[in-house]
């Protein structure tokens, strides 16, 4: 593989003037002369992405280290990884062994399930030459929202970020630089990586004065009693409400538990139902019963390989929905719980106990039904033509054990039914 010469300054000025005069074209132009449409117009665009496949999601950092990066891959049509600018050791923590990278790269090439994109702007990685292939094979692009000048004046933007900046000269300059020196190092936190994190917390602070004015009151607050806290808000708030706003390219956003947990502590009900998913900690459990293949991409091409990519995605979303169904109060728990809630509903036998129970019944009444069914169809009789089977006198030799599936089926949630077809359907390939 010609991953050509290393990233240089320069290289990295033109790769981030690209990147501008796109956004510039394709969201803020569009916006200000009224032809964006935000059902329909994506950004970064199709075409920036290899064999891009849907749905689409993001992924988090917060919680998961490197081997958790691949628990939700599976089970979405693309998992967008956005590459911070960290220094070697972080990367390896929170993505993928350097090594790694030529083997994600074929993968992404082959098969479109992960796609690269740049948290920052491309001149923030100068110096991090272990990226290199990731700019020259796949060039990916720096990921930006929506233009906050939508949400608010420019004026009223400006406002809010100089208010930040000033609030921030007291303590907080100084707290989140020892910070940034402590978990990067030195040679990382340098002006530009700061000056670029401190550029998105002032928008984001904007963006919290103009639509959640009690959470921005608790930040200017915070900003002067307690750095730490302000950190933990900003990052919160980041997460939970300005993505879902600002997102121009995924069909659905990503949490750990972990962080789900921590928004709800830190926003309370500001967070709703509807944002809590959890893909990491049920594909680390169907990845756990699916292959016995060593986590990462191994077990991820396996699975590829021997499921269909929708049946992983059915099940995936039916065993979160029936985490909320049973267990609304789920965050109040903790990931040991989650896991035994996940064994209880993977194992659930109420399918299989009814059809049991209905392959006994059926036989001894299946004359009388014969019978009810010769006659107009309506009552039982309907109800076997809803269900597929012939009516009349060849219901005597109807399948019974088919026939009490379907009536078992028609009885239970339909998180149960998805769960017990895939199992059924893969029965040779799960591996407990």
């Amino acid at each position: 593989m010609n991953w050509g010469v290393a990233m240089d300054k320069e290289y990295l000025e033109n790769y981030q003037a690209k990147e501008d005069e796109e956004y510039q074209r394709l969201v803020v132009k569009k916006i200000e002369e009224g032809k964006f449409d935000f059902a329909k117009d994506k950004y970064p665009p199709d075409n920036r992405f290899v064999k891009l496949q849907h749905p689409i999601t993001d992924s988090t950092t917060v919680g998961c280290d490197a081997e958790d990066r691949w628990d939700q891959v599976p089970f979405n049509g693309s998992t967008t990884i956005n590459l911070a600018a960290f220094p070697p050791a972080v990367f390896e923590k929170l993505y993928f062994k350097i090594s790694e990278i030529p083997k994600i790269i074929d993968f992404i090439k082959e098969t479109g399930r992960i796609q690269i994109t740049l948290q920052q702007p491309p001149e923030v990685y100068e110096g991090l030459s272990y990226l290199d292939p990731f700019f020259k094979e796949l060039e990916p692009p720096h990921l930006k929202g929506i233009y906050l000048k939508t949400i608010g004046t420019e004026n009223e933007v400006q406002i809010g970020r100089d208010l930040f900046y000033t609030l921030s000269k007291i303590r907080f300059t100084d707290f989140y630089s020892k910070i940034s020196e402590i978990t990067y190092g030195k040679e990382y936190s340098s002006r530009l990586f700061l000056a670029e994190k401190f550029d998105q917390y002032s928008y984001l602070y904007a963006f919290l004065r103009l639509r959640y004015h009690s959470i921005a009151e608790e930040v200017e607050n915070m900003l002067i009693d307690d750095p730490l806290k302000t950190i933990f808000i900003l990052d919160t708030a980041a997460n939970f409400l300005a993505d879902p706003l600002y997102n121009l390219r995924f069909d659905s956003l990503t949490h750990s538990f972990k962080e789900i947990k921590l928004g709800q502590k830190i926003l309370g009900k500001t967070l709703g139902p509807q944002e809590i998913r959890f893909p990491g900690e049920v594909g680390k459990f169907l990845l756990e019963k699916l292959t016995y293949a060593p986590k990462g991409l191994r077990a991820c091409n396996e699975l590829i390989d021997h499921y269909k990519s929708y049946d992983l995605q059915k099940v995936h979303d039916s065993l979160n929905d029936a985490i909320l169904e049973n267990n609304p109060d789920i965050v109040e728990e903790n990931v040991v719980e989650l896991s035994n809630i996940l064994d209880n509903i993977w194992n659930d036998k109420t399918i299989t106990r009814r059809i049991k129970g209905l392959k006994i019944g059926i036989p001894l009444s299946v004359g009388v039904i014969g019978n009810i069914a010769v006659g107009p169809i309506g009552g039982i009789g309907g109800l076997l033509a809803g269900l597929g089977f012939s009516v009349g006198s060849s219901i005597l030799k109807a399948n019974t054990e088919g026939l009490s599936e379907k009536l078992a089926k028609l009885f239970s949630k339909s998180y149960q039914v998805n769960v017990y077809d895939f199992k059924k359907k893969y029965k040779g390939s799960i591996v407990t």
